[in-house]
């Protein structure tokens, strides 16, 4: 190997060496946030009052799982603001950027102490809370409420295009909901008072699925209509519905979870159910 060859590759592993130790080494600063950078994004920095969307997954010091919005499919939206405390997340949270991956240390003892609890099974005292971070928006609280605006404007044009395409045999109900029929049911409409054994599935547009009853294990899903127990979208279904009838309803927000969303459902959001009923007792 010549010297020349042995200099550009000995230049390349320091040159490695030194970036990877900038890039996980953890950072201490004043306000008593203790962080590493994973992955820098190229995003806006986060500033006092801006509405975050980000991903979480908070691990002990014995690697146990106590939080995971992926497995939920959930991410957290919340306004950034100092922490109560030094050394808290939300002081950390400050510290970091639009698209930014890092794992935030808290203290055990200070994180439960101001939660007036005691330290969980498996938790040392004097160890530290993995809070594992991927922030995925910030937004100024005029641009969040601009695109909320903007999702309930364009909803119900959307709701139509997305139903021309996709359910072309569809009804729309005076409420705004498209119904598709499946199969056909027997015996009266179900009334209110009554109690209905369903099978369902619920879908966003996008395909992917939020809830479903299909294929699980357990008594099947029970509700007594009129009572307020489900969203009004299913309560104005059901009452359209026999026994053994299968649908597909399209609802709007309105008759959904709304401005405020719900889980992995987000605000101003249309949702597709496949309804079952089972039973009417």
């Amino acid at each position: 190997m010549t010297n020349f060859l042995k200099t550009t590759l000995s230049l390349a592993a320091a040159t490695s060496l030194l970036f990877s130790c900038n890039q996980f080494k953890v950072t201490q600063d004043p306000d008593g946030s203790k962080y590493q950078i994973h992955e820098e994004g190229k995003g806006k920095k986060i500033k006092t009052g801006d509405i975050l969307t980000f991903d979480l997954v908070i691990k002990a010091a014995n690697d146990s799982t106590f939080e995971d919005t992926y497995k939920r499919n959930q991410p957290i939206t919340m306004v950034a603001q100092q922490g109560t405390y030094k050394g808290s997340f939300e002081n950390a949270l400050m510290h970091l950027t639009e698209g930014d991956s890092a794992t935030v240390f808290i203290s055990a003892d200070s994180l439960f102490a101001r939660m007036n609890q005691p330290l969980p099974a498996g938790v040392t005292k004097g160890s530290d809370f993995k809070f594992i971070v991927k922030v995925k928006s910030t937004q100024t609280r005029e641009d969040f409420q601009k695109a909320q605006d903007a999702k309930k404007t364009n909803e119900a044009k959307l709701m139509e295009e997305y139903a021309k395409k996709n359910f072309p045999n569809a009804t729309k109900t005076q409420y705004g909901m498209y119904r598709v029929v499946v199969k056909e049911g027997t015996g009266e409409l179900i009334k209110a008072g009554q109690t209905v054994t369903v099978d369902y599935t619920g879908k966003l547009t996008n395909g992917k699925v939020f809830d479903s009853s299909v294929g699980k294990p357990g008594p099947k899903f029970q509700v007594t209509v009129g009572q307020g127990a489900v969203i009004p979208g299913w309560e104005q279904a059901l009452v359209m519905m026999k026994k053994g009838e299968k649908a597909i309803f399209f609802i709007p927000s309105n008759l959904a979870y709304g401005e405020q969303g719900g889980g992995p459902i987000e605000p101003f959001s249309s949702l597709i159910f496949e309804m079952e009923v089972l039973d009417v007792k």
